[in-house]
């Protein structure tokens, strides 16, 4: 089988480009694969290859291939009608295919938990790519990802996630008790006499992400949506968020971007949460306050949820760079049921009401909010 290699570096320095190829040596079980399901002749098989998605297949080498199966006995031919306009041989797979196309079938398994410990692996960086593409790819349903809302281990498994806690776990100087350390952020509080600046930051949907985690009577089951919108007023000081003048804060979620990649959970969710009535969440900010040193604040606000509004307040990380760019993470349990949804069943399984929240949103400078003279000359 022909097999496609990425290509070299748009640029010097770029990022490489990848695209899926055919694994080496597949070409010969997957036509087995595809005479066992009905038998076929070349031209049809090519065709048919293309269900794999593994990127293109020449007509040549799936005549090779055929060859290759018949010599070795593993699949056979009829011979092509001589009054047929086409004559064509139809092939169909021997006993002698059968066995071997359950060993080939062993070492695709192999294959598949190699590579599904590959995505493993990376989802447990919990870098915020990470978690992007988790929730993209739908890989909760696929590997069986998740994290119980009421397990003290689930919290190491995310970078992402800031569990409640005391006001600071860190304090940057030796010896610093945790009072100096709320004292410090504080102290930056209270300014150097020059008034800070609000300035707005919209969110950027591609790179914010919320996760609903629950837990069930099968297992963990985990929601995700990109696509988060939104903006936030703030002042920043030294790559540091200021709490004075108070920041404010809206965002928004499209609860039909809510997705496990398992199709009946997803479709039970969107009746339980009546997604046609309520189609947006919204989290309303309305209190900010320092909870110690390393970027970690106190937040009070509103959430909307299935017609629903409740106070929430939880602990997150905030980080300011360069002055232009913000990224908050962090995660809050909460209980369905004050939301008006009952516990959901699905089939024979329950899903218990407490679930695991987490969010991580980015946002950037809104260069025409800070600069409406720039938007009056466009």
């Amino acid at each position: 089988m022909e097999n496609s290699t990425p290509s070299s570096a748009e640029t010097a320095g770029g990022p490489s480009r990848f695209k899926v190829a055919p694994p080496r040596g597949f070409l010969l079980p997957a036509i087995l694969l595809l005479l066992t399901e009905r038998s076929g002749y070349g031209y049809g098989l090519e065709r048919r290859l293309q269900e794999f998605k593994f990127g293109h297949v020449d007509r040549p080498a799936v005549y090779r291939a055929l060859a290759q199966l018949e010599r070795d006995a593993l699949v056979e031919a009829s011979l092509p009608d001589p009054r047929a306009k086409q004559p064509r041989r139809d092939y169909r797979v021997t006993p002698l295919g059968e066995r071997v196309l359950r060993v080939w079938m062993g070492v695709i398994k192999e294959e598949h938990d190699t590579l599904e410990e590959v995505l493993r692996r990376y989802q447990a960086t919990g870098t915020a790519d990470a978690v992007l593409a988790e929730v993209e790819g739908g890989w909760a349903a696929a590997l069986g990802l998740g994290w119980s809302s009421v397990s003290s281990a689930s919290s190491g498994r995310r970078r992402l996630a800031l569990v409640e806690g005391p006001a600071v776990e860190a304090i940057d100087e030796p010896g610093a008790s945790m009072a100096s350390g709320r004292g410090r952020a504080c102290a930056r509080d209270a300014g150097d006499g020059v008034a800070p600046t609000i300035q707005n930051f919209k969110v950027v949907p591609e790179r914010s992400v919320m996760m609903i985690e629950a837990r069930s009577t099968v297992g963990p089951l985990s929601f995700g949506a990109t696509g988060i919108t939104g903006s936030i007023e703030a002042a920043i000081t030294d790559g540091m968020l200021r709490t004075e003048p108070a920041p404010s804060a809206r965002l928004e979620v499209d609860v039909s971007r809510l997705s496990s990649g398992n199709s009946m959970y997803d479709v039970e969710l969107m009746r339980r949460i009546g997604a046609r009535r309520f189609p947006t969440v919204t989290v309303q900010l309305s209190e900010c306050a320092a909870n110690g040193w390393g970027g970690l604040y106190r937040l009070k606000g509103d959430l909307t949820f299935h017609g629903q509004t409740r106070p929430a307040q939880g602990t997150v990380n905030i980080q300011a760079s360069s002055h232009r760019r913000l990224v908050i993470t962090g995660e809050q349990i909460f209980d369905i049921r004050d939301f008006a949804i009952s516990s959901p069943t699905v089939l024979m399984f329950r899903i218990y009401p407490d679930v695991r929240v987490r969010l991580h949103a980015e946002a950037e400078l809104n260069e025409i909010a800070d600069n409406p003279a720039e938007e009056v000359n466009r």
